[in-house]
């Protein structure tokens, strides 16, 4: 699902749950969340190494890096995205996305110069995104209770079960020669993810009564958008 479609959601969960909010005493919790009390301690954790190490360097990140290279460098992690999207559409029996998100990593490996260029989308060829717990949810396995995970954030059991095969499968880790190369690119990834949403942070700033909640509706909404997609 492509960032401004995810910003579109989280902006609508963010007025459903606020106005929640101001009808809720404070304490009320989400029967989804049965521990809010050490979800929101890691929430805050998480909150904390945002705003002292990952908003900092994403805020450098753009504004030194010229916008044309960051897309370049956005467009090459997402092709390697591609090839692990295929295999879940094809685990989900859905041949004909995966088939599309195949010929997407082979012409933008190719034509589009190892991924940095996108030239399927330019082609016609739509991008999607799949994820194990995604795959899991398709078959009916309940996303169970929610998690907040410590520098991974929002998710459930489910999620966090299928974040640990993806951190497994994901050609990123397969294909670095070293520890430390996986470990640059790993952190240029996050710092990548994270500089794209600063556009949002403001919005949702304004919008959140309770970050807690907000996010928290915000991750089900997604979820559930991308599941049924």
């Amino acid at each position: 699902m492509k960032i401004y479609c995810l910003v579109t959601i989280i902006l609508f969960s963010l007025l459903v749950s606020g106005c929640a909010g101001l009808l809720r005493h404070e304490g009320s919790s989400d029967s989804r969340d049965p521990w809010e009390g050490t979800n929101r301690a890691i929430f805050k954790f998480n909150e904390s190494v945002d705003k002292t190490i990952l908003k900092p360097l994403a805020q450098g990140y753009e504004k030194n890096v010229p916008q044309k290279m960051r897309m370049h460098i956005t467009n090459f992690f997402s092709n390697l995205g591609d090839l692990m999207t295929a295999i879940q559409h094809a685990l989900q029996l859905d041949f004909r996305s995966s088939t599309e998100s195949i010929t997407r990593f082979f012409v933008n490996s190719t034509i589009g110069i190892l991924g940095f260029n996108d030239v399927a989308s330019k082609f016609g060829v739509a991008k999607t995104d799949e994820d194990t717990g995604q795959t899991l949810g398709t078959y009916g396995v309940s996303s169970g209770p929610y998690l907040v995970l410590p520098l991974f954030g929002p998710s459930s059991v489910r999620d966090g079960l299928g974040r640990i095969v993806d951190l497994f499968a994901d050609p990123l880790n397969n294909i670095a020669d070293s520890k430390n190369t996986k470990v640059v690119a790993n952190a240029l990834k996050v710092v990548d993810t994270r500089a794209r949403l600063l556009s949002a942070e403001q919005a949702f700033d304004a919008l959140a009564f309770d970050r807690y909640v907000a996010m928290r509706s915000a991750y089900f909404a997604i979820r559930e958008a991308q599941i049924e997609d």
